[in-house]
């Protein structure tokens, strides 16, 4: 099929992998695949090219500009912009379908974003809408002024989509309160890969830099967000350092919490422990994680699928997470991973404790959840999704 990608994002960070991602697999399945980008912008270029903190990356020209609209414009502003921009975008659909025979257009999904649904239905041809976010998450990073237009806008999306793909079934649930029939919504969970995971291994350069040979190594990477909650992981490790004096906590990535996280280590006289890396580069970060022998997802916003949570699969790496949607939509706890009650401190502590003290409790876990990946959230599998549900497949 021939296939049109339209999007809004900067295309800089995750969503710029997750875009090259999904043309990749699509690409591989037969299909054409053409990427509609805002001006300037050109994720299949930049993706992964950005940090794990992309907010500091320098840019020139239109990505400044897109730039400073993200990052400076008051929130309300922004929203007026956001509703602005679908008559450029207009345009360029017009332009690219009227001279052009598509199958399908793929979205995905932004706030206040029409265009794609109002040409689909001009040239009668299926979108298919894939949602990583939707209007009124709770504890969203960007605050929200005028929800209630947003819903209109929602509804008028939705009802004119041959089918929604959710990263997660807390949105699905979302979506399914607009009114929204739930069959025509498939969760889509965020996924690898694999050609990216063969022969990963620790590098001895990172463990000696970090002095962590003999050690059992737990921890996490991202951009740490207040819901990541690493003061509570800083807790939890200076207990069990107590009763297991030979573990680290390595914490790849950076982030405004990680001055409480300094704080916390040196009230509890554990700096030496506790090993910040920084922001490194999406393209490394695969080295830094190998070196965990043991992934800890404290807790995270309850909507998005953690992209981490597929690489420590991937990197054969036992994780230990909340019972949060995102992540019971893909692990099972004692099967493919070892799971507790969101925020509750000493369950967290106990699945923890099991992990240290038994390696072949890790082997088991790491390589049941590697099965489970590689047989389900692959992006080639949800490439067959996004195809099998677009109405274009005869069964």
């Amino acid at each position: 099929m021939k296939i049109l990608y339209h999007h809004r994002t900067q295309g800089r960070g995750a969503e710029g992998v997750h875009i090259l991602s999904i043309v990749n697999a699509l690409t591989a399945l037969g299909h054409d695949v053409t990427v509609l980008s805002p001006p300037g912008i050109d994720p299949l270029e930049n993706a992964g090219n950005a940090p794990v903190d992309k907010s500091n990356v320098k840019t020139s020209g239109v990505n400044s500009l897109w730039k400073f609209i993200s990052k400076k414009l008051p929130d309300f502003i922004f929203e007026f912009i956001e509703i602005a921009y679908n008559l450029p975008a207009m345009r360029r659909l017009e332009n690219e379908l009227s001279s052009n025979n598509y199958d399908m257009i793929y979205e995905r999904y932004a706030f206040y974003m029409i265009a794609g649904a109002i040409k689909s239905k001009k040239y009668n041809i299926p979108l298919v809408l894939e949602a990583n976010e939707v209007n009124g998450i709770k504890d969203r990073a960007r605050k929200q002024t005028f929800q209630w237009l947003c819903n209109v806008f929602e509804r008028f999306l939705f009802k004119r989509c041959k089918s929604i793909h959710t990263v997660s079934s807390y949105l699905k649930n979302m979506i399914v309160a607009q009114g929204v029939a739930e069959e025509n919504i498939i969760i889509t969970p965020n996924a690898i890969d694999p050609l990216k995971f063969s022969g990963v291994k620790s590098s001895g350069e990172l463990t000696q830099k970090y002095n962590l040979e003999g050690r059992i190594v737990l921890g996490f990477a991202g951009w740490f967000d207040n819901w990541d909650r690493l003061d509570i992981l800083i807790e939890v490790f200076n207990d069990l350092k107590l009763k297991y004096p030979n573990i680290s906590l390595l914490l790849v990535g950076d982030g405004a919490v990680l001055d409480c996280v300094r704080s916390k280590a040196k009230e509890y006289n554990i700096e030496d422990d506790v090993i910040l890396t920084g922001a490194v580069t999406r393209d490394t970060v695969q080295q830094y994680l190998s070196l965990l022998d043991i992934a800890v997802i404290t807790h995270s916003n309850e909507f998005g699928s953690p992209v981490v949570m597929f690489e420590f699969m991937g990197l054969k790496i036992p994780v230990v997470a909340p019972c949060l949607l995102p992540v019971t939509d893909v692990l099972t706890h004692k099967k493919n991973a070892l799971l507790f009650d969101v925020l509750d401190t000493q369950a967290l502590k106990e699945q923890l404790s099991l992990m240290i003290e038994s390696e072949s409790l890790r082997h088991d876990i790491a390589e049941n959840a590697y099965k489970k990946l590689m047989t389900d959230h692959t992006w080639e599998k949800n490439a067959e999704h996004i195809i099998n549900t677009s109405g274009l497949v005869k069964s």
